[in-house]
């Protein structure tokens, strides 16, 4: 077969522009520290990367996830605290207080401190996270406790029993809330026989004031229980943040282990990119070298 000048050329042309491109590419595997920038470039490789791109997203979102509730759970918590304080401190007014020397003045001054008491219970019942009221079960745009202007009980719950869960890892729900109507015992609902938080200070105020010292003695049982109730709350509160911290542990070290993987799939190795990068350059100016030496000789032919 003959081969022309012109058939040169165009081998010569092709290989330019092939190794122009292989040259392209070894720039932008060394530039984007990327292996796979297109599926092209490793389909296998490219449609683990979206798998694994995929779970790390998911695991970011259980993380959100779980960063919320650890949020609205420690507020919860320290709602609950407030609650346990208060409770403890109108223990303490029922005992000092079943005393029959009491003078009135001190009867008026235990009287106003239960009023105010019951004035905290309600704030902390009424606790808000991200702008909505945390105690009330799936009602959080309304205070789930609210005065019942003058009538029995002297406060009411208008919210509901929900139990509101969110995903924070495959397969696994945390409740992100209690109600008050389990917390203070709203209509008897945990504790039957014994009245409400706020029923229960009311007829201490009513006892304290009548200076009737076996009623105000018969109510620090209920008391007592009231507490209780309100203290193992808090006790599943703190069980459950704690095992939030375990899980975000658990996520955060599964997430460092998926992008290590992705990184391994489509990462490039960075000396081996630059020297292919050298090597390609190498390649390209050896190919403009013969190129410019093929046209030179045509040239030449041709003003022969």
């Amino acid at each position: 077969m003959r081969v022309t000048q012109g058939m040169l050329c165009g081998r010569v042309i092709d290989n330019l522009m092939g190794s122009s491109e292989r040259l392209i590419e070894a720039q932008n595997r060394a530039s984007s520290g990327k292996r796979i920038t297109a599926p092209s470039d490793d389909i296998t490789g490219a449609s683990k990367a979206i798998r694994l791109r995929s779970v790390i997203a998911n695991l970011k979102q259980f993380q959100r996830n779980a960063d919320l509730v650890q949020s609205q759970l420690t507020i919860t918590s320290s709602a609950l605290d407030s609650i346990v304080s208060s409770l403890r401190t109108v223990r303490n007014i029922a005992v000092s207080s079943g005393n029959a020397a009491l003078t009135e003045a001190g009867k008026a001054a235990a009287v106003s401190q239960l009023e105010q008491i019951a004035n905290e219970i309600a704030a902390s019942a009424n606790t808000q996270h991200l702008g909505k009221y945390i105690l009330g079960g799936s009602q959080t745009t309304k205070q789930p406790i609210i005065p019942n202007a003058g009538g029995t009980p002297p406060y009411i719950y208008q919210g509901d029993q929900a139990q509101i869960t969110i995903q924070v890892a495959p397969s696994t729900y945390v409740t992100t809330n209690v109600t008050a109507y389990t917390v203070l015992n709203m209509e008897s609902s945990v504790l039957p026989g014994v009245n409400d938080v706020f029923s229960t200070i009311d007829a201490l105020r009513n006892q304290i004031e009548a200076g009737d010292v076996q009623a105000i003695s018969g109510l620090i049982s209920d008391i007592d229980a009231l507490l209780s109730n309100v203290t193992a709350i808090r006790s599943q509160v703190g069980a459950r943040l704690s095992r939030l911290e375990t899980i975000t542990t658990t996520l955060g070290d599964s997430e460092t282990t998926f992008k290590d993987l992705l990184s391994k799939t489509e990462d490039a190795d960075l000396a081996q990119a630059v020297i292919e990068l050298r090597t390609r350059e190498n390649a390209y100016q050896a190919a403009i070298a013969t190129a410019s030496r093929l046209l030179e000789i045509s040239l030449a032919e041709y003003l022969r």
